[in-house]
């Protein structure tokens, strides 16, 4: 049976969102005309056609019937914005098509496909796949999530506009999809698929049943009277579409960009995902240089991941970010709460920052030149407005916000560290950096290896992307860490990381 459990009351439409803010899906921006269709306490969906229904509702997630009826909401829409959270369902079915396959019929005409798409390669996307307008267009980015982890969908729609029985002008969508825009502004020629035919009248909102158990939650519709669409801005970060050197996912969180790539299904292995964190991720980052080491990461059944907080030198406004990263990983994608570290260059500054204010969730630091000073780099001229400082205020705080100076918790929790450094870096200089944090680590009594490089700067030779002895070493710390409870001191690996110096 469907269950209608506690019957969420409609908010009167007391005044639509202003216009410049119909974008904003964020939650904070929500007029009181907004119906939540799903919530914690229950949904107001109702079986499409005759009879009882058979999706449940338990603890605020809505699972669609394992056969083929649908939802709707009881009331009808024409003009709208709506916020709806998702996860497909895993399906091993043999019609690739048929696997999560659930979706979105706005006016119960046109649909906003739901699959299991995650493993495509975006050039081979067909528009019968996530974020697709079916069999009409496919989606203007990748933006699909592995199966069951919880994926948004943002959408703002102006219906068709008729006089009489003629249309005068076709319907209009702007969708975005786990934050990335998919769909802007695009005129809807006609219905989709199964859908109803067009008209003058408005319909209502259909969540399709397709023999998938897809999973729906958080769900809010606004009713709206829009003359004509808002534009996406040119430079609102939900265009951007990052490069990565291996197929993997983009994604916006709190306005930032992320990025993760994961290995297949059959690299995985069982329980949490184990990853290597990369930093920094700013637009170039991770590149090219990087992909010798993510083809093994992979082939280990471990993800990298990362998130772009900007030129931050390891701010608290960057670690915030990172705790956004954090966050969305381990409770949405079941990703473990305590990855490993690959710090490239400045990436060391954001790192360490981290890792010294959650060191149970750290299983290890790799670094390539890293810095580890600020004083040597980028100087505190340079890091003291990230911070919100002056140079002089910075300076009398280095002890707040320095990694060489923020070691005794990771050494206390016994995280082991692993640097290459060359003798000849100029930029990041070896003892300011690798050199006094590895002394520093070893006195507070924590396992530290440095591998220092003859003859070598902070360069882009192929040795830094291509050492095995990295490479593994954040293969086992990811491992371990994924194997091992937070609040029992590191984890144990097969790698031995001894305490030396070099």
């Amino acid at each position: 049976m469907l269950l209608l459990t506690a019957l969420l009351t409609i908010a009167p439409q007391l005044g639509a969102t202003a216009k410049a803010d119909l974008l904003d899906f964020s939650g904070d921006v929500r007029s009181e005309a907004t119906v939540q269709l799903i919530g914690p306490e229950g949904h107001r969906l109702v079986p499409e056609g005759e009879g009882p229904g058979r999706w449940t509702f338990d603890a605020g997630v809505l699972t669609a019937s394992p056969v083929w009826d649908s939802v709707v909401t009881p009331e009808a829409y024409g003009d709208f914005r709506m916020h709806l959270e998702f996860a497909v369902n895993r399906s091993d079915d043999e019609n690739l098509e048929a696997r999560g396959n659930s979706g979105v019929y706005i006016q119960q005409r046109y649909e906003l496909q739901i699959h299991d798409s995650f493993a495509t390669p975006f050039e081979d996307f067909a528009a019968w796949q996530c974020g697709s307008l079916y069999r009409l267009k496919k989606p203007d980015q990748p933006a699909c999530w592995p199966a069951e982890a919880w994926q948004t969908y943002d959408i703002l729609f102006r219906a068709a506009r008729f006089e009489g029985e003629t249309k005068t002008a076709d319907a209009r969508i702007t969708a975005f999809h786990n934050g990335r825009l998919i769909h802007d502004d695009f005129a809807l020629p006609r219905k989709t698929g199964a859908g109803k035919p067009e008209g003058p009248e408005p319909r209502p909102i259909k969540l399709q049943g397709h023999h998938n158990e897809v999973q729906f939650r958080n769900a809010w519709i606004e009713r709206l009277e829009l003359n004509s669409m808002p534009a996406v801005a040119a430079d609102d970060p939900r265009r951007v579409q990052k490069r990565l050197p291996r197929p993997g996912t983009t994604l916006m969180l709190e306005g930032r960009t992320a990025f993760v790539i994961e290995p297949t299904a059959a690299a995985r292995q069982e329980g949490p995902m184990p990853w290597v964190w990369y930093a920094p991720t700013l637009a170039p980052y991770p590149g090219a240089a990087e992909g010798w080491m993510i083809d093994r990461l992979l082939a280990a059944g471990v993800a990298i991941a990362g998130i772009d907080v900007g030129e931050s030198y390891g701010s608290p406004d960057g670690t915030a970010g990172f705790d956004v990263l954090h966050e969305h990983l381990t409770r949405d994608r079941g990703f473990s709460p305590r990855p490993a570290f690959l710090a490239r260059s400045r990436g060391g500054l954001m790192a360490y920052s981290w890792a010294a204010a959650h060191p149970e969730l750290v299983a290890g630091l790799g670094g390539i030149y890293p810095v580890c000073d600020l004083a040597s780099y980028p100087g505190l001229e340079r890091a003291a407005p990230a911070f919100g400082l002056t140079p002089q205020e910075l300076s009398m705080r280095l002890a707040d916000f320095n990694p060489v100076s923020r070691l005794a918790a990771l050494a206390a929790e016994g995280v082991p560290v692993f640097h290459l450094h060359g003798d000849e870096d100029r930029v990041v200089p070896l003892e300011a950096n690798s050199g006094a944090l590895t002394r520093r680590y070893l006195e507070l009594g924590g396992p530290a290896t440095l591998r220092v490089l003859a003859g070598r700067g902070h360069d882009m030779w192929g040795g830094w992307f291509q050492s095995a002895e990295l490479t593994g070493f954040l293969i086992d710390r990811a491992i371990a860490g994924a194997s091992s409870p937070v609040g029992q001191g590191a984890p144990s690996a097969g790698q031995e990381t001894s305490a030396e110096g070099g």
